[in-house]
């Protein structure tokens, strides 16, 4: 999927793993050390993509809290300083379909959670179905979805012209 959006529509990847595998080779993931680390990354990262006009498709979880929004809000302010524009888009599934996807092998290749009772813990204590406040989003319900028309949802309805 990454180098189809990449070559036909112009955008890359920044996968949030990337950001969560490399803070949590050095610190307790979880720590405030960890998550003020993480944030800055990302933001630095959103910053100067802004800056240097590089259009991203970056991937997260909202936990439904007002501490989480107002992080992700610091996180992507640089890219509105710049100019720049967040299109957001809520992916769900049906709450079968989260659990038989977690425990899939190949998720472990990129260090996601792979663990149905730590998601459980995570459904229990946060929100993840809440929509993000941060203005209108697109929010789709991929639970028999294809990846490839859940991209082409987000093409037709963000209006996203290929290059």
């Amino acid at each position: 999927m990454e180098s189809s959006w990449r070559r036909g529509l112009g955008f890359r990847l920044f996968h949030n793993h990337l950001t969560v595998n490399l803070v949590s080779a050095v610190f307790d993931r979880d720590s405030e050390v960890w998550l003020r680390l993480l944030r800055s990354l990302r933001r630095d990262v959103l910053a100067e993509a802004a800056r240097e006009d590089v259009s991203l498709i970056m991937t997260s979880v909202f936990n439904g809290t007002s501490e989480n929004a107002e992080a992700w809000q610091t996180m992507l302010e640089p890219v509105a300083t710049e100019g720049g524009s967040v299109l957001f888009v809520q992916l769900t599934c049906e709450r079968d379909e989260l659990f038989r996807r977690v425990v899939q092998e190949s998720r472990r290749v990129l260090d996601k959670l792979v663990d149905a009772e730590r998601m459980q813990v995570m459904l229990d204590r946060f929100n993840l179905f809440e929509s993000a406040p941060f203005g209108p989003h697109l929010h789709l319900d991929v639970t028999h979805l294809a990846p490839s028309h859940a991209a082409s949802a987000i093409i037709e309805h963000y209006n996203i012209a290929r290059v």
